[in-house]
């Protein structure tokens, strides 16, 4: 993987592109077997789907700040190769598993209780990896460069989904996914001494994690910031897992069509992250991030109204590029304002916000999308309504609208 060329993208460290290399390689095989487990679940109605991704976000919800600590405690290098290795193993059992007994919901459930667990510690140390492999000025292109490679596996990704669900479908993703960690694995282990060790921190857990929560809340930007990424996850986030595949199955497309669609979204995330990587990031990232949420509505609301296959498509890479406009401006403001010693706890924390979110929206969601006369069409027109009413929120906020990444 060649590094860009512009002057200050040649300074993020050798390190940083050898662990893209292993996290886009890993997010491939995690957006096949999401898109098949999704995929899997809503063959029982849009309500049993909710409550499986429902069982997936309690476990991590539960665990997530004891996973940032011990993130920040050990380093996240080491616990994320502990929770990679875990997650190869359980997806490499799914194999036989799901051969035997097929896919019914005891066995999905299960596995959502489990990669639930996981996530709690794999997720906050995952995520504070660029801002200790970076400088925090290089901060918003290395998560733009994350972003632009993990596009194209993202498209690839929900594409070999659809397909490996079509032929051979849960057993075949999981053993993609499993070929993906194994190759992480690789990634971390010629890392390990690449990183500095963790600072030192508070004696004891529970300190350790009263610390991150005071430094999360206790900032005026931070709090802000977290709010907002919280309202959105419970809007944009289902889009993937749960909307989309119930979307397809409305207009009664197959699972390779439903791949395609939520790779349309991927593909206009793309689009604002080349833009990042090659002139930075736009001034006033806070009013850019509402400028993403109400391009994201405009989005949803074509996934609400338009019919034919290819404009549907349009309007998927529309609210791509919204959701790219925001997550590409609000996270590397949210990483800088806090220490490097707290990284690992700022993302568990933020993590658990989203997650929450996730569990009173899925249900929800997908419980409405059953209702007669509201349909997931009526669901998507009311994402798209409350999206813009948010974004137009956050530019009330002067705390976000005068923020600076550095």
């Amino acid at each position: 993987m060649t590094p860009p060329t512009d002057s200050d993208t040649q300074r993020i460290p050798v390190r940083y592109w050898i662990w893209l290399f292993g996290a886009a390689v890993s997010l491939l095989g995690d957006l096949t077997m999401s898109f098949a487990i999704g995929w899997s679940a809503t063959r029982h109605g849009g309500s049993v789907a909710g409550l499986i991704l429902l069982l997936a976000a309690a476990p991590r919800a539960i665990l997530l700040l004891v996973g940032g600590a011990v993130g920040d405690r050990y380093g996240a290098p080491r616990v994320l190769l502990v929770s990679c290795t875990a997650m190869f193993l359980v997806t490499s059992a799914l194999v036989p598993a799901t051969r035997a007994v097929g896919e019914p919901v005891w066995l999905l459930i299960i596995l959502a209780l489990v990669v639930g667990v996981i996530d709690a510690f794999f997720l906050p140390s995952s995520r504070a990896m660029p801002r200790l492999l970076v400088p925090p000025p290089q901060v918003p292109r290395a998560l733009a460069s994350f972003q632009v490679t993990g596009v194209v596996f993202a498209v690839t990704g929900t594409a070999v989904g659809g397909v490996l669900v079509n032929w051979a479908g849960l057993s075949a993703a999981a053993g993609f996914d499993a070929i993906t960690f194994g190759i992480m694995i690789v990634v971390l282990l010629v890392l390990r001494n690449t990183i500095a060790p963790p600072g030192r921190m508070p004696a004891g857990m529970l300190r350790s994690i009263g610390a991150g929560i005071q430094v999360a809340f206790g900032r005026p930007l931070t709090r802000a910031l977290l709010i907002m990424m919280t309202v959105a996850a419970g809007l944009l986030m289902p889009l993937d897992a749960l909307l989309f595949p119930l979307l397809a199955r409305d207009h009664g497309w197959d699972a390779a069509t439903a791949g395609l669609l939520v790779a349309s979204r991927s593909l206009g995330v793309g689009v604002i992250a080349v833009r990042i990587l090659l002139r930075g990031a736009f001034p006033r990232p806070g009013i850019f991030a509402a400028v993403g949420l109400l391009v994201a509505a405009v989005g949803l609301l074509g996934l609400s109204v338009l019919d034919p296959l290819p404009l549907t498509f349009a309007a998927g890479v529309l609210s791509g590029i919204g959701v790219g406009t925001f997550t590409g401006h609000v996270l590397p403001l949210l990483m800088n304002s806090v220490e490097r010693e707290f990284q690992s706890r700022l993302q568990s924390i933020v993590v658990l916000c989203q997650s929450i979110a996730i569990m009173i929206a899925n249900p929800v969601l997908g419980s409405l999308a059953d209702v007669s006369g509201i349909g997931i069409t009526g669901v998507c027109l009311g994402i798209a309504c409350a999206s813009a009413l948010t974004g137009c929120v956050v530019l009330t906020r002067p705390v976000l609208r005068e923020a600076k990444v550095a």
